[in-house]
């Protein structure tokens, strides 16, 4: 499996995983402070000076430079290209908090993506599951959330809060703040897709 780290913005820390980094935007001047090498930089650079600039260029083995005027957020852009490089697990970092219309965006892709995008900080763990059977170990991550942005029908084992079967549709909120009780939780998607959002305080 290639892995890719997207780094948008940074917060105090990165997940430890073996994976190419590419920088999106503010996240490629982040990465080439912290003098991480990247496979790419990519995004309309448009609050990048030049020093910050040939910063970047100094880290990165390719810059894309978009038009600041765009029908796509650069955390888009930069999941399509890293998708078009042939990666098959993409971690998003820094896609959470500050623009919660861009947060909301970044939780829509993860959605439009099972399987393959992940969105990560310090806090949270978010990925996107289709039709099939996941389990989740017991670990650092308290809380398992389930929620769906169309339709799901799923069951939940192992956990505070038991389903069997449950139809959830996005009005749905009861599915938050669950828990895990033994070694591993179970989660059955029926029909449809789930997000899970793992996290702590």
């Amino acid at each position: 499996m290639s892995t890719a780290l997207i780094a948008l913005r940074l917060t105090d820390s990165l997940p430890d995983i073996q994976a190419d980094y590419i920088g999106a935007d503010a996240g490629a001047l982040v990465l080439a402070k912290k003098k991480k090498r990247m496979v790419l930089a990519v995004g309309d650079f448009d609050s990048v000076s030049d020093e910050e600039m040939n910063l970047i260029r100094e880290y990165a083995d390719k810059v894309i430079v978009l038009n600041p005027i765009k029908d796509d957020t650069d955390s888009e852009s930069a999941l399509n290209h890293v998708l078009e490089l042939g990666y098959d697990h993409i971690v998003m970092c820094g896609a959470l908090g500050r623009r919660e219309d861009h947060s909301l965006v970044n939780l829509r892709l993860v959605y439009k993506h099972p399987g393959v995008l992940s969105l990560y900080d310090q806090h949270n763990l978010i990925e996107a599951y289709e039709q099939g059977t996941y389990t989740f170990a017991k670990d650092e991550w308290k809380y398992i959330s389930f929620f769906t942005f169309a339709h799901a029908v799923i069951t939940l084992e192992n956990m505070k809060y038991p389903l069997d079967h449950r139809t959830l549709t996005p009005e749905d909120l009861y599915t938050l703040s669950n828990e895990i009780t033994k070694e591993e939780g179970i989660l059955h998607v029926h029909e449809g897709k789930v997000l899970v959002i793992r996290s702590h305080d």
